[in-house]
């Protein structure tokens, strides 16, 4: 009963207001209850969803602005499409835990308690699974990290447990990465099919080829949240909680600014090189959400309480 009371509390939201075209609005997912969107600029939209349980991920699709939310306490992930106000369930998932958008078809893949699958683009069937074996059984599993490569379809999913591997876009194994001791910390992947991994645990940060070689191999304290930039291959990422680095695609340091006191959680919109920030604590020690510039000027901070996750969403589409 409480899932139809907001999912009809977020239909009438919709259908009363106007939407226009996808233009880098950032969805932020606040104390695992409420999805807030903001505008490019910062400013709150009137979008609100409310009244959800363990809300984990809120992901959009840059080229037409529909937003997949999943709800693990559920065992649901949402499609809502603004253009049309139409909100709907895809089939159940157990405990999704993360999304990556593939903006090139509006696929999308979940992770979820003990592997990762493929969704339709109108999210009403499960294209393709894949459940990893293996790895270090002491530490816990249903913490799997995935990332889509638009190009190809392709994906990279990292598990907890250790091993890093990558699949094709039917979930066909196709490459074995290097395994990390618990790659928590995210997975981004660039057009050109490399990937970025981060360990947190561990203070690892690697890159991988395509073919599984590792590329780099950097210490850097608590990574999280990776971001590439796909223009140039280069990568955002966390670094104490505090900290934000940006690493060339060899591992050069190029810069490093802090951008908050409690980070969880970052996204790149190489649209206008801006990039936003989740922080648990922010100037009111309450949340908040901030866009940075590339050369660490805080263009605006926005207080959103306890934010765990930010998206916005990049694809060039060549």
């Amino acid at each position: 009963m409480k899932k139809l009371f907001w999912v009809g509390m977020l239909f009438v939201m919709c259908v009363a207001t106007s939407y226009g075209q996808y233009n880098g609005e950032c969805w932020v997912i606040s104390g695992g209850d409420t999805v807030y969107k903001l505008h490019a600029n910062g400013n709150a939209d009137p979008t609100v969803i409310p009244n959800l349980t363990q809300a984990s991920a809120a992901e959009v699709n840059p080229t037409n602005g529909v937003a997949w939310i999943a709800i693990s306490a559920s065992d649901a992930v949402f499609r809502f499409d603004q253009s049309t106000g139409e909100f709907t369930q895809a089939p159940n998932i157990k405990r999704p835990n993360m999304i990556s958008v593939n903006p090139a078809d509006g696929t999308v893949w979940v992770a979820w308690l003990d592997g990762v699958s493929k969704l339709s683009s109108d999210g009403t069937e499960i294209l393709a699974q894949v459940i990893p074996q293996g790895g270090n059984p002491n530490v816990e599993t249903g913490r799997f990290n995935v990332a889509v490569n638009p190009k190809d379809g392709s994906i990279w999913v990292a598990d907890a447990r250790g091993p890093i591997n990558r699949y094709d876009a039917n979930g066909t194994q196709i490459a074995t990465g290097p395994t990390m001791q618990e790659p928590k910390g995210g997975v981004t992947v660039d057009y050109d099919g490399n990937a970025w991994v981060a360990d947190s645990q561990f203070s690892s940060l690697i890159r991988i080829s395509p073919t599984g070689q590792q590329l780099v191999k950097l210490e850097i304290p608590s990574p999280t949240s990776p971001r590439v930039n796909p223009k140039d291959g280069s990568v955002w990422v966390v670094s104490g909680q505090s900290m934000l680095l940006n690493l060339s695609a060899d591992g050069t340091k190029m810069n490093e600014f802090p951008v908050g006191m409690a980070v969880v959680g970052i996204s790149l919109s190489p649209a206008d090189n801006g990039i936003w920030v989740a922080d648990l604590l922010g100037e009111t020690f309450t949340g908040e959400v901030s866009k940075y510039a590339t050369n660490g000027t805080k263009l605006f901070g926005n207080p959103i309480p306890q934010p765990s996750s930010v998206s916005v969403g990049y694809w060039e589409g060549n």
